[in-house]
């Protein structure tokens, strides 16, 4: 089980998502619609879990979530819940049953998903994955989510130690992007792009925005979650901005005092690193937040 960071995530991060506009108008309203279906894991409570997103939709649909188990045999769907959204995610939960299971996402518009499978232990909670979509306008959205850290890190990270004044949480001044441990991040997270053969992303002021707000309400309010309090997702967030995006994702974590040990958290973790060697993104954006975390958000983007 992969421990990487040191608190539950939900949907995000993590996770990338596509919007591109089709051949003509009457298209263009629902070419960048996409659904995605999440990994079943096994919570903190002792239930099978598994999540679905619908994104960039302009129109309600009944959104339904199943968790099938993959052995074969009658019966195989064991949870199914639906809700009418336009954009959301959309979480169902049963009883554990040691198992092997995976997830379908469907929204009543010929949008469906499907995750990979995963083998399930009832004893042990599982990272809680993130959907992810495709950012082709014709693709079928992505299976493979995003795997995201479980409660407990494999390192623990020590007590976040006092940050410098160059380190605080608020932007450094003139036309740089972002606070100095903020860009530190950015730079260990290139040097990894730089071993993968990826190019260099560059620190955006949108995406900062869009990370360091979301970092200082996850502060504020107390929790810690790819999707805010007001029900916004990262790529909404992102949006509102004013960052067009083709593709998208997000990283999220708590508990780690310096910029390397949350780089080296997130490398750590499948689906962390999967977002931060894509080489698909362009861009990036980090926001840092010391008080009760501390805090800290990767936005990832290409236009």
């Amino acid at each position: 089980m992969n421990r990487a960071l040191g608190a539950v995530l939900c949907l995000g991060s993590v996770a990338a998502v596509g919007m591109a506009a089709g051949p003509a108008q009457a298209e263009a309203q629902h070419a960048g619609c996409r659904v995605a279906a999440a990994k079943p894991y096994v919570s903190v409570d002792g239930k099978i879990r598994a999540a679905g997103s619908r994104a960039g939709c302009i129109d309600n649909a009944r959104f339904r979530v199943r968790i099938v188990n993959s052995t074969p045999g009658p019966d195989r769907v064991v949870k199914s819940g639906s809700k009418v959204v336009r954009n959301a995610r959309v979480v169902v939960a049963l009883t554990c049953a040691d198992g092997a299971y995976y997830s379908v996402v469907t929204d009543y518009r010929g949008h469906v998903s499907r995750s990979r499978p995963v083998r399930l232990d009832c004893d042990v909670p599982t990272p809680v994955p993130t959907a992810t979509f495709s950012p082709s306008p014709t693709a079928v959205p992505s299976t493979r989510p995003t795997a995201v850290p479980s409660t407990v890190p494999s390192t623990v990270p020590s007590t976040a130690p006092a940050a410098s004044p160059s380190a605080s949480s608020s932007p450094t001044s003139g036309s740089a992007v972002g606070t100095v441990i903020e860009n530190e991040v950015v730079r260990l997270t290139n040097v990894e792009r730089e071993k993968a053969g990826c190019g260099p992303l560059k620190h955006d002021a949108r995406l900062r925005s869009a990370a360091y707000s979301h970092s200082a309400d996850m502060s504020a309010k107390n929790y810690f979650d790819h999707t805010s309090k007001d029900g916004r997702s990262f790529a909404d967030r992102i949006t509102a901005t004013g960052y067009t995006w083709r593709a998208a994702a997000e990283n999220i974590a708590k508990g780690y005092g310096t910029a390397q040990a949350v780089v080296q958290g997130w490398m750590n973790s499948p689906g962390h690193r999967q977002n931060i060697l894509n080489c698909n993104y362009t861009d990036i954006g980090v926001g840092y937040v010391a008080a009760g975390g501390p805090y800290w958000t990767q936005d990832f983007g290409r236009q």
